[in-house]
């Protein structure tokens, strides 16, 4: 989802994501947890790097790390993306896109954590 969510938003479109808790991180729960928090360890804490530990700002880092969010071009791409806990009043009844990415419905089959989880697991109170 965050890299056709990059790509929308390269593109000059504005992409709102509603539910960002609901998203799924494919792998195993242990590793995927020990990884961020390895990298939530890393450095100190009075110069970074620092990570969110709520849903949608999570995602949000999550695609801008795969745009050039400092360029001429990637600023005004990386403000085009809106990211939400839980769904607005304002973006409720507008009609919203599928990606072509697997739902978490459809990943029964393989191991996966929501982003909520790993929030949690980080340090997040939301």
């Amino acid at each position: 989802m965050a890299t056709q969510v990059a790509q929308l938003a390269k593109l000059g479109k504005e992409v709102v994501i509603i539910n960002c808790e609901d998203a799924a991180i494919t792998g195993g729960k242990k590793k995927v947890i020990s990884d961020y928090l390895i990298k939530l360890h890393r450095g100190s804490t009075e110069k970074g790097p620092f990570y969110p530990k709520r849903p949608d700002r999570f995602v949000r880092r999550v695609i801008r790390g795969m745009m050039d969010y400092k360029g001429f071009k990637g600023k005004p791409a990386f403000s085009r993306v809106k990211t939400f806990i839980g769904a607005p009043k304002e973006y409720e009844a507008q009609v919203s896109k599928d990606f072509k990415c697997k739902k978490v419905s459809d990943l029964e089959k393989y191991k996966f954590v929501k982003i909520s989880d790993v929030c949690k697991q980080l340090g997040g109170k939301w």
